[in-house]
């Protein structure tokens, strides 16, 4: 039982030395870029559908935000981590739409799942049924 208490202050006091010795400047910059983040979140609480919708379109592009001026999505290549590829959508795969914004739904793939985390982003509703 000793021992238990032991190994949990010695935990408490690493712990304790670590916040003393953090750079004020630097938590305060991972303080502003999560704030960043969230506020760029792409589902801010409007129009969230959660509907499951079909791909209709061959190699369609996903963008990082609902319109043709935001960059393609990418992701690492699993086969060749020194590549990136274009993220696109095939005919057939099944998406699930997150929320709208206009004419473009934020969307993350749902089938094939090894698509799954590399594959969210912004599509044209167009290309969705």
């Amino acid at each position: 039982m000793a021992l238990v208490v032991t190994v949990h202050l010695l935990i408490i006091f690493i712990a304790l030395m670590d916040y003393q010795t953090m750079d004020p400047a630097s938590s305060k910059k991972n303080v502003t870029e999560t704030e960043s983040v969230e506020s760029d979140s792409p589902c801010d609480g409007k129009d969230l559908t959660g509907k499951k919708r079909e791909v209709v379109g061959d190699r369609v592009n996903l963008r990082v935000g609902p319109g043709t001026k935001f960059e393609k999505v990418t992701y690492v290549n699993p086969n060749d981590s020194d590549q990136e590829l274009v993220a696109r959508l095939e005919s057939g795969m099944s998406v699930l739409e997150q929320c709208i914004s206009g004419d473009w739904a934020r969307v993350m793939v749902d089938r094939p799942a090894r698509y799954k985390g590399s594959h969210q982003g912004w599509v044209a509703r167009e290309y969705l049924r």
